[in-house]
């Protein structure tokens, strides 16, 4: 099927040869090494804590993307943008304008963002960010990508500081 697609991108796992004497060897992890490329990923960050990072990721969510939307358009997004939690972050997809209004999240197909937070069994808790929703044909929208992640990041950071009180930056 990928050749009927037109499908070209393909790559090999080498695993690396330990240096002769080595008595000690590591078996990869090949479901973390892999993991950047489901989605694709495009940005991952350690967290202190998981269940912290998901709170404050709904919150987010909620300030920009709940009942009152106009904060949106401060910060560079034009792309209109709709919302549903998960139970380890968030889901953003984009709505174009010419999107009926009675079209249900689920149907949105052009694009978005997955913001979740994981406890993998080897290694501290992460948030991850991946494209989602991109449907057949739809255009990358990295400009509203990018607005969406510069602001969560530049957030998340000052939530991060010592006795910091985070509020939304406009």
């Amino acid at each position: 099927q990928s050749l009927a697609l037109s499908v070209d991108v393909g790559f090999a796992v080498v695993e690396e040869r330990q240096p002769e004497g080595s008595k000690s060897y590591s078996v990869p992890i090949w479901e973390e090494l892999l993991l950047p490329f489901v989605g694709p990923e495009i940005w991952q960050q350690d967290v202190p804590d998981a269940r912290q990072a998901i709170l404050f990721l709904q919150q987010w969510a909620g300030v920009f993307f709940g009942s009152e939307k106009g904060a949106v358009m401060r910060f560079g997004l034009k792309t209109p943008v709709d919302q549903c939690l998960t139970t380890s972050g968030c889901i953003f997809k984009f709505r174009p304008f010419d999107t009926p209004s009675g079209r249900l999240f689920e149907d949105l197909d052009q694009g978005g963002l997955e913001f979740l937070v994981e406890e993998p069994s080897h290694g501290s808790p992460r948030l991850r960010v991946r494209r989602a929703a991109y449907g057949f044909k739809a255009v990358v929208k990295d400009n509203s990508e990018q607005a969406l992640l510069r602001q969560f990041k530049q957030d998340w950071e000052q939530s991060q500081r010592p006795s910091s009180q985070w509020w939304p930056s406009f």
